[in-house]
């Protein structure tokens, strides 16, 4: 039997078992089809907060996230304000304006 040899390798392997490639697969898939996240992460029975979470350990996904939410966000949002994610916009650049405001 293999163990972790440390946290990160822990951190990762639990990660990856909360949100299996196929989940994140269907997520992403739904976010290409226009929905929120907040829905599409409830339509598979996780949270939105478990999402991004995810993302901030398994790179990978968190970039694919990032350019699906940049690439679906509603253009006529002022996108990197607090504003545009009052608006339920995910982009990298409102969640970066929430994190700074705080």
């Amino acid at each position: 039997m293999s163990y972790p040899i440390d946290d990160a390798e822990q951190l990762i392997a639990n990660a990856e078992a909360q949100m299996p490639p196929s989940t994140r697969s269907r997520l992403i898939a739904k976010l290409r089809m226009g929905r929120h996240i907040d829905d599409a992460a409830t339509e598979l029975g996780i949270t939105p907060k478990q999402v991004f979470s995810t993302a901030r350990i398994l790179t990978a996904f968190g970039d694919q996230l990032d350019f699906t939410l940049t690439e679906q966000r509603d253009p006529a949002l002022p996108h990197g304000t607090v504003t545009g994610y009052n608006k339920r916009c995910r982009c990298p650049e409102c969640r970066s304006a929430l994190q700074q405001r705080v």
